[in-house]
């Protein structure tokens, strides 16, 4: 079914192969064409394909390098009924940082000038973005409670998380409300990690990938979240972090004096949410990301 999207598309592919995703109500298809093109099908019942199709748009108008949007529809049998084909992303997904930390420098320069032109972006409302490319919610402490009661639920249900951790984790929430509801709301990529970020030979930056998670919102989630995906002792985000900053800094990002406090805040956001996963797919990092929660929401005095 979905190399006739494409053929109806694009006529029909010299190839066509999957590419993995970790949601099951998502389809990512590769195709090279029989021009020698190749390109990438892509929909989604997480999010609008429309929306991330218009996501896309937004980063490319920001200067940001991103595979350019080549057609989009709708087709009642993929999930969320909405399709976008885009360019195949150039380069090769960045390998970080193993011991060439310090030779993917030029990395690190170019991903903070992408988190700044991300964020010079500004949009209204808060949360995950519509077709219009405007946030869904009034104010971002409501989109962040909302998106953890189901983790939360799912955590406590499964004995994962006690009630006691629970209920620290949403009192913080509530009772940051105020602060968190004063920072801006700005293009978020949400999901940026070492396969989101394409690099050539010479370790530039030259495409962006999957902006499925993009929301309107604090630009510090968008550090909190990188390469965030894995174990709680990934030792990567803390390589790669401090040249980044760097790089944003001298390119116009703009850093709160409470910049440790929000960060800890957007990791125990993204720690719970990773426990969640670990639990649903059977991964080992459930114990440690539980320990992290409790030591981080320790450190915030929750």
């Amino acid at each position: 079914m979905r190399p006739r999207v494409l053929a109806q598309v694009c006529g029909e592919p010299a190839e066509v192969w999957p590419h993995e995703t970790y949601r099951p109500q998502s389809v990512v298809v590769g195709a090279r064409l029989a021009d020698g093109q190749e390109v990438v099908l892509k929909a989604s019942g997480h999010q609008s394909g429309g929306a991330e199709a218009n996501t896309l748009r937004m980063a490319t108008v920001a200067g940001v390098p991103v595979p350019p949007v080549l057609d989009e529809g709708e087709d009642p049998r993929l999930p969320g009924g909405r399709w976008m084909l885009i360019r195949k992303a150039r380069g090769k997904p960045w390998a970080p940082p193993a011991p060439n930390v310090r030779a993917s420098a030029r990395t690190q320069h170019d991903l903070g000038c992408v988190f700044a032109l991300l964020h010079a972006r500004e949009l209204p409302g808060y949360g995950p973005l519509n077709d219009k490319g405007e946030g869904t919610y009034a104010r971002w402490s409501d989109w962040l409670r909302e998106a953890l009661t189901e983790p939360l639920r799912f955590l406590h249900t499964g004995g994962h998380f006690d009630r006691e951790l629970v209920t620290r984790v949403e009192n913080l929430f509530s009772s940051q409300a105020p602060m968190l509801d004063r920072r801006p709301g700005v293009l978020v990529h949400g999901d940026l990690g070492n396969m989101e970020i394409f690099v050539d030979r010479r370790n530039r930056v030259v495409d962006i990938v999957d902006f499925g998670d993009s929301v309107a919102g604090d630009p510090l989630y968008d550090f909190a979240h990188f390469v965030r995906g894995g174990p709680a002792d990934d030792p990567r985000s803390a390589a790669i972090l401090p040249g980044i900053r760097r790089s944003y800094a001298a390119h116009g990002g703009a850093e709160p004096e409470n910049w440790d406090q929000l960060f800890r805040i957007y990791d125990v956001f993204n720690a719970v949410r990773n426990a969640e996963f670990c639990a649903q797919v059977d991964l080992p990092w459930l114990p440690g990301l539980r320990n992290k929660v409790d030591q981080l929401l320790n450190q915030l005095g929750a």
